[in-house]
């Protein structure tokens, strides 16, 4: 499964970019939740659509991770990461020059576009250029980055749209220009592993979207991906709103506490990476991670007390965070996995996800208006219900597996020699 030749020391280079582009994809989706009481005054517009500006890149992302593992395919990973990240550079800059709510909307769709392009291909850039045995712990690095970019979101756009003199639209072109930068980085430095290159072993792997779609634990991911996706997007788009307009926080406050999610998820997802690794299992870190995420979740709505309401918010960082690192390696190492492969099967499970992250808002927004927003949260919990009973249903698929098998069988042993 793992590259022919991944010893390279070249292999740090596309690592340190990889991070980048993984920090500009949760850095740019974000961006505009903790600006939405600003936007939505200046656009004149509601709830229902200040949601849409989140979910619309969930949408597109659930379209484009399938579409890019087609285009991956055809043209390879590193040229479909490489475009991804120019749209997503291109939809960021011209947000915030967006004179009206239909032309900002029409930029994010250009962002979910490249969003869902580079779904697919780090993963199997990892599986090219690094050892079998490098992958949980590159799948942890590779999960932290996404929290780095949702923590900036929420812990420095306040501050950022401040200095700028209040500007939302300032804020947005400064975030483009960053991931426009990432985006050259990747076009001047990236490559594809030698052993990898276009036309090696590609008619081999022509057809890896249908292949992963057969597989019984892909559609068991997907489900409770989808499942728990719909709750996250809905916490992290509406909590900050929620601080402001039930709990009466200001907005720099709201956004630097609800920042307490992807900060704790950095040394969460760090954690279970590492001991996912160390002890060689994928479970421990599935479904019981989901059981914290929903309980946070609960308590972040249901507390007053800023203390109470902290824990909670640690809660959902780590519930959320400690499923990335092993989600990514559990899909590798299923069997049959190739490089393209993976991906694909990454691409099918998150557009699955972010599916759910697309509805979530959309259907809760509009139902806020009418029932209120802290009802609609709460109830919302029972999709992190079916979450759990969905990764509960994946098997193990790390090397410990082995191990863990013996010491259970021979209980059953004892008792078949007993009868």
């Amino acid at each position: 499964m793992s590259s022919s030749d991944n010893g390279s020391p070249y292999r740090w280079v596309i690592e340190g970019l990889l991070l980048l582009a993984l920090i500009s994809q949760t850095l740019t989706w974000l961006a505009p939740a903790p600006l939405l009481s600003p936007i939505i005054k200046d656009l004149k517009i509601h709830l229902g659509d200040a949601g849409l500006i989140i979910s619309i890149i969930a949408l597109c992302i659930a379209i484009f991770s399938i579409g890019g593992a087609v285009v991956m395919e055809k043209i390879g990973a590193l040229r479909s990461l490489i475009i991804g990240l120019w749209l997503l550079a291109g939809g960021g800059v011209l947000s915030g020059y967006a004179p009206t709510f239909v032309l900002l909307l029409a930029c994010r769709v250009a962002e979910g576009i490249g969003f869902g392009l580079m779904i697919a291909p780090p993963t199997t850039l990892v599986m090219q250029w690094f050892a079998e045995s490098e992958w949980p712990y590159m799948n942890t690095l590779n999960a932290v980055a996404p929290f780095l970019g949702l923590t900036a979101a929420f812990a420095i756009t306040g501050p950022v749209y401040v200095a700028l003199g209040t500007s939302w639209r300032g804020a947005l072109t400064v975030y483009g220009v960053f991931v426009g930068g990432v985006a050259l980085l990747w076009t001047l430095l990236g490559r594809t592993h030698p052993s990898h290159a276009r036309g090696a072993g590609h008619a081999a792997e022509t057809g890896a979207l249908s292949e992963v779609l057969a597989m019984r634990e892909i559609r068991m991911i997907a489900v409770a991906l989808f499942c728990g996706m719909w709750v996250f997007q809905l916490y992290s788009a509406f909590l900050p709103e929620f601080f402001e307009t039930i709990r009466g926080m200001t907005l720099e406050r709201s956004g630097a506490l609800t920042a307490l999610i992807p900060f704790t998820g950095i040394f969460a997802a760090a954690g279970a990476g590492v001991l996912t690794g160390a002890i060689g299992l994928r479970r421990p870190f599935t479904y019981p991670s989901q059981i914290l995420f929903g309980l946070g979740c609960l308590g972040a709505v249901t507390f007053t007390g800023v203390g109470a309401i902290r824990i909670s918010l640690i809660l959902i960082g780590i519930g959320s965070s400690a499923l990335l690192p092993t989600l990514f390696t559990l899909v590798m190492e299923l069997l049959g996995m190739t490089p393209t492969k993976a991906g694909a099967g990454l691409g099918v499970v998150w557009a699955a996800g972010y599916g759910g992250a697309f509805l979530s808002p959309v259907v809760c927004g509009a139902i806020a208006s009418k029932v209120g927003l802290a009802a609609v949260m709460q109830g919302s919990l029972v999709f992190a219900l079916v979450a759990i009973a969905g990764f509960f249903m994946v098997p193990e698929t790390g090397p410990g597996r082995a191990s863990l098998a013996a010491a259970t069988a021979n209980p059953q042993v004892s008792q078949i020699h007993t009868d």
